[in-house]
């Protein structure tokens, strides 16, 4: 897979410059180094605590040693906030969700006098204080979740990643789970995700240029992308067929007699970076033990 490259982002069609999903920056941080085992488990250890802490002061500590680790990858800031403003509309709709659900922050949390507060009216519709603050609250968990995935996603490789992966599932073999073609399978997908979108483009440009009209209400948008997206199934699964022709041309038959070509050990400072991130999440815990935001 292609390196992704700032250069390479402005060439980019509107689409791909706020797609982020298995690209990787190159780089000589401490991250970059990290075995690709130890990122894939710290990773989903901070996301599952990301998801389960509610305090304030564990989330502003979490905040912090995010903003940390993104000025220890040395990676330009704005990397993450266009991966961020690919997000926008997820942002926008939890806010709203929160905010016209009167007391829905009080319910959670058995705060009587928040719940019998009256919600504020505006244009004739009840926005509830209280759950506009929650939906605040859980736009910055997602804030914090989005920017550490993409911690993960610029300092890996995608095929170390698939590889790592593979490693940690490679136990349930025993169990005859297919863990090498669940890999491959991932690893197909993050390399043709964007290969498809470039195809999306470019069949509704020969479709605009056609006369197509992708403007107006949105069912008339959903209508005008049939022409396109009848096209793109077709265009994709020839592509599959083609990728199993060429697998199958090349004697491939799946993990069967096959040894990976690199070797995946554990150094100092994989056990330093685990070690760390186990007390911050046992100060973690004891943030939780504050009283409720």
């Amino acid at each position: 897979m292609k390196k992704f490259s700032p250069n390479a982002v402005r060439r980019r069609s509107p689409v791909r410059r706020h797609l982020t999903l298995g690209q990787y920056y190159p780089g000589q941080s401490s991250f970059h180094a990290l075995e690709v085992r130890t990122k894939l488990l710290l990773s989903l250890a901070v996301m599952a605590l990301l998801m389960w802490i509610e305090t304030c002061p564990a989330l502003i500590f979490w905040s912090l040693l995010i903003a940390l680790a993104v000025q220890r990858t040395k990676l330009p800031p704005r990397l993450f906030i266009r991966n961020l403003r690919a997000f926008l509309w997820l942002f926008v709709i939890t806010i709203l969700l929160h905010a016209l659900s009167s007391g829905l922050y009080a319910e959670a949390h058995g705060l009587d006098a928040v719940r019998t507060s009256p919600p504020l009216q505006v244009w004739g519709i009840s926005v509830s204080g209280a759950g506009l603050l929650l939906g605040v609250k859980y736009v910055f968990r997602l804030l914090l979740l989005i920017v550490a995935t993409g911690i993960l996603s610029f300092t890996t490789v995608p095929t170390d990643l698939t590889d790592g992966v593979e490693r940690l599932l490679k136990p349930l073999q025993r169990w005859r789970v297919p863990v090498h073609e669940l890999a491959l399978m991932t690893t197909l997908a993050l390399r043709f995700v964007p290969t498809i979108i470039d195809e999306a483009e470019r069949i509704q440009k020969a479709q605009m240029s056609r006369g197509a009209d992708f403007s107006g209400s949105f069912l008339q948008r959903i209508r005008a992308l049939v022409p396109v997206l009848v096209p793109l199934f077709v265009a994709t699964f020839q592509r599959a067929d083609d990728l199993a022709i060429a697998m199958e041309a090349r004697c491939y038959r799946g993990s069967e007699g096959r040894v990976s070509f690199r070797e995946m050990r554990f150094e100092t400072r994989d056990f330093l970076m685990a070690a760390c991130v186990t007390a911050c999440v046992m100060l973690t815990l004891v943030f939780e033990k504050w009283p409720q935001f």
